[in-house]
């Protein structure tokens, strides 16, 4: 299976640290670690998964840090600062644009793979999907019931935790961890 993976960088690590600090940084610096899960692990019914598109969207005044660990696993990172007074980045129209030439590439894409907990990918969720493409979301925390509506498959964020990441904690309705004895 020919996938792509789109990857809203500030979306997943804020909502990842909100669940664990662990997390998010395990996170954005071993990206190699939960892309092999995804790639190897995650369920997948057409057989073996291979991430053809690599895309991270980064705001590189908060998080030039993490670019190195993605690029080594290899994402393109899409540099994404600040537009506006209040932090708004470009993340979102990057992330749709590129997601939409993939689909109109000819190379044929069966999947569509999105981490971001922000609701506003439901619309190309179902674009995807009404173009007969198998589309999976990640969202770390709290993500609307549309939005998950609009995915073929949810990462469930325990398990996503627990195998991608090797955290040991439990998350509960809010997607807060629940501290496990061992668990950082």
């Amino acid at each position: 299976m020919k996938a792509a993976i789109f990857v809203d960088f500030d979306n997943v690590y804020t909502g990842l640290k909100r669940i664990s600090a662990w997390a998010a940084t395990q996170f954005a610096s071993e990206p190699i670690q939960w892309l092999k899960w995804l790639t190897d692990g995650l369920v997948n019914a057409n057989g073996q998964r291979r991430v053809l598109v690599r895309r991270c969207y980064l705001n590189p005044q908060w998080y030039q840090h993490y670019r190195r660990a993605f690029h080594e696993a290899g994402f393109e990172v899409i540099d994404c600062p600040p537009m506006t007074s209040t932090g708004k980045t470009s993340t979102d129209i990057h992330l749709v644009l590129d997601a939409i030439d993939a689909l109109l590439d000819p190379t044929h894409f069966d999947e569509f793979i999105v981490f971001s907990a922000d609701a506003d990918f439901s619309p190309l969720l179902r674009r995807l999907r009404r173009s007969d493409r198998r589309t999976v979301m990640f969202a770390a925390g709290a993500a609307s019931k549309s939005y998950k509506a609009a995915a073929d498959y949810v990462i469930d964020i325990d398990e996503f935790l627990k195998d991608a990441l090797g955290e040991g904690g439990l998350c509960d309705e809010r997607g807060l961890t629940q501290a496990q004895p061992g668990a950082n």
